[in-house]
């Protein structure tokens, strides 16, 4: 998949991770949107473009539609 989208696909080790719950923190939110309020709001349009992480890394400016 990454050769076909020129981006980093998750990896099985990264998945392993996230299913031991690595990525949690008992640190307080940094933002003030709850993720479930941003996916009513996004409904519309979630999932409908890829957005190419690569090329985020390159270029934090541009809008995602514009990478």
């Amino acid at each position: 998949m990454g050769k076909f989208t020129r981006d980093v696909v998750i990896t099985r080790e990264e998945i392993t991770g996230l299913m031991q719950d690595l990525l949690c923190t008992n640190s307080r939110p940094a933002g003030q949107t709850r993720l479930t309020d941003w996916a009513r709001a996004n409904a519309a349009t979630l999932g409908r473009q890829y957005a190419n992480e690569l090329a985020r890394r390159r270029n934090r400016i541009a809008p995602y539609d514009r990478l």
